[in-house]
């Protein structure tokens, strides 16, 4: 798009020169999230930058993926190779992929099984309640990928009030999505269930051909949770997701680029979590059990048959002791992790067929500490002991500063570690890929400050300046003269991490609201640009209400700045570096309340029927169009 560095400098400055807007809830600071600490805080009590998308967010945008709204939080990347249901990856203050980790109701959704990445073009938005996002190293608290940051998944439980509800929307590329969700509960007990499903004949992601890649996405969640007695609380969670998507394979021989090809992958997944409670809110002591499990299995078919696989599953058995002192927290807390990972394919030129197993035993420490009225300070230390690495110590700490009614600042260093992935130790791919299990765990040191500041109750603006530098760094595209295949290895050189933060809200009456938010990002290493990071990165959202709200109107721009990434064309030519345009992405969303419980609402995603990419050779997805009916029964 020619204009749109001028475009986008316009909307920076009007972010620098407006007064800051402020969320519509009575102070946001005072909101409490369980992700910050091992505890439950205040989001004002906590040094890093964090995040919270509701269930209202969600509704206004009718995005059905969660890194559609992602797109929207400061500091955050996105990039997909196509259209719906294709590989997404999320980048956090310009870390990599695998180094963001992801806490489903408490439960590591990282699959093992595809480098520790999450599978973001999996997880739909119908049943999730919340979504929180911490920045920044939280090793300390949550052990290995958590460099980059934390998001936390919460769905919804069932433990507000019974009723009933779901949608149904159909649109572009004969995509139809349906959700159906419910809750029961009583004085002592609640039941929360869900399912939602998402089929498209897809788009075309290569650039030439015409083949569509279509998706089928389904997920199925239940909670539960029973409370005997005043001390006595239980918890129980499950998620399944049963997943079916087409994509392009890339032509190493002609072009090196993706081309129409009849090449799928068939995913499922499941997460449990038990958990049991004692002790009231009041108590000095409270204590948690937990169990929590995920498992993966992934089919590569190729003309329908299966070509290979990976799998994984995970086992967490945890305690924690939460000790209260005065006004001062103290959480101890010791986790078992178990984690099985499982390859098989065809035998050609070598064996990718494998099994092979990681044990990790942690020790927690977790304190919130007050100092007088106005300041808190975290400090966290995590011991993991793994059954294939030295052992590994990371630490937390943390200070926020409620100056006035109007101002907080807040201050946080921290550091992280990332154990090599199952692929990068053991992985082996005829003709292309062998493992090295030599590696060590990635480190990385984090600082960030910032700064909150309310003009009024309806006006206000955060700041964030970050670092990280991370040593050991993995790099995955490594010559390997012996096999004359690439390998894994870890880097002689440091990775950095720099960066700010903008964030704005403004509320001009009770019917309009405008978000605005700006991160600029240099990730480098050896002094070369870091992939798929764009420098420049932000969004802006104005929503309007009518008609005493029952009608609403969201508009959406979403700003990717140029990036760099790499191509690999046929051999014997060597790779290259290229640079992707930068875009617009414009949604537009509308709803209007016909009747008590019954909404009907159309929605347009990239509007502007913009053509970009976000990895090269991969075409994305054009302008379509959807409509549909949402339906809720009871409270």
């Amino acid at each position: 798009m020619k204009n749109a560095n001028a475009i986008f400098a316009a909307v920076v400055g009007s972010i620098l020169a407006s007064p800051a807007p402020a969320n519509t809830e009575d102070n946001p600071l005072d909101q409490i999230i369980v992700t910050g600490a091992r505890a439950p805080i205040s989001v004002g009590d906590i040094g890093s930058a964090v995040t919270i998308i509701t269930r209202d967010d969600i509704e206004r945008r009718q995005v059905r993926y969660v890194s559609e709204l992602l797109r929207t939080v400061p500091g955050f990347a996105v990039s997909h190779t196509g259209a719906v249901g294709a590989q997404t990856q999320v980048r956090v203050r310009g870390s990599e992929a695998n180094h963001v980790l992801v806490l489903v109701d408490g439960v590591r959704a990282n699959d093992p099984a595809t480098g520790d990445e999450f599978r973001w073009e999996y997880l739909a938005t119908a049943n999730i309640e919340r979504i929180e996002v911490v920045r920044g190293a939280q090793s300390a608290l949550w052990g290995s990928d958590a460099i980059g940051g934390v998001v936390h998944i919460i769905t919804r439980s069932g433990a507000e009030a019974s009723g009933f509800g779901g949608y149904l929307e159909g649109g572009s590329d004969s995509t139809t999505n349906g959700a159906v969700n419910g809750a029961l509960n009583g004085e002592r007990w609640s039941l929360g269930f869900g399912f939602e499903q998402l089929t498209t004949d897809g788009s075309n992601i290569s650039r030439t051909g015409n083949e569509e890649d279509d998706s089928d996405v389904a997920t199925a969640s239940l909670n539960a949770r029973f409370q005997p007695g005043e001390a006595v609380s239980l918890q129980f969670g499950a998620r399944s997701i049963d997943a079916y998507t087409q994509f392009d394979a890339v032509d190493f021989f002609t072009t090196g680029l993706p081309t129409d090809s009849n090449v799928a992958t068939d995913t499922t997944q499941n997460y449990v979590q038990l958990g049991a409670s004692f002790g009231t809110t009041e108590a000095r002591l409270r204590q948690h059990l937990t169990a929590r499990y995920f498992d993966s299995d992934n089919r590569n078919l190729l003309d329908g048959v299966e070509d290979s696989s990976a799998a994984s599953d995970r086992m967490t058995i945890g305690y924690q002791a939460d000790i209260t002192f005065g006004r001062n927290l103290l959480s101890l807390a010791a986790e078992h992790e178990r984690t099985q990972f499982e390859q098989r394919g065809a035998v050609n030129f070598g064996d990718p067929n494998q099994d092979q197993e990681l044990d990790t035993t942690s020790g927690i420490v977790d304190f919130q500490g007050r100092a007088g009225d106005h300041v808190t300070y975290l400090l966290s230390a995590r011991l993991d002991n793994h059954s294939d690495f030295d052992n590994a110590l990371t630490g937390r700490a943390s200070l926020a500063w409620r100056a006035n009614d109007t101002l907080t600042l807040r201050a946080n260093i921290g550091t992280g570690q990332k154990t090599p992935t199952f692929t990068e130790r053991f992985g082996f791919f005829p003709g292309q890929f062998i493992g090295n299990p030599d590696l060590k765990p990635e480190r990385s040191l984090s600082y960030d400050v910032g700064l909150i500041y309310r003009v009024s109750d309806a006006a206000s603006f955060e700041l964030a300046l970050f670092e990280q530098d991370i040593t050991d760094e993995i790099d995955g595209f490594v010559f390997d003269p012996g096999s004359s295949l690439f390998t894994a290895s870890n880097l002689d050189t440091d990775s950095r991490r720099s960066g700010i933060e903008l964030g704005t809200r403004l509320v001009l009456n009770e019917n309009l609201g405008i978000d605005l938010n700006y991160t600029y990002t240099d990730a480098t290493e050896n002094s070369s640009r870091e992939l798929r990071r764009p420098r420049h990165a932000g969004s802006a959202q104005i929503d309007y209400g009518f008609l005493q709200t029952r009608g609403r109107v969201t508009l959406a721009a979403d700003y990717g700045g140029t990036r760099q990434d790499i191509f690999f064309p046929p051999f014997p030519n060597p790779s290259e570096t290229v640079t992707l345009d930068n875009y617009w992405l414009v949604d537009l969303a509308a709803q209007y309340e016909v009747s008590e419980g019954v909404t009907l609402f159309v929605r347009a995603s990239n509007l502007l029927d913009t053509d970009y990419e976000q990895v090269y050779g991969y075409k994305t997805q054009g302008r379509s169009t959807y409509a549909g009916i949402r339906a809720s029964f009871g409270n």
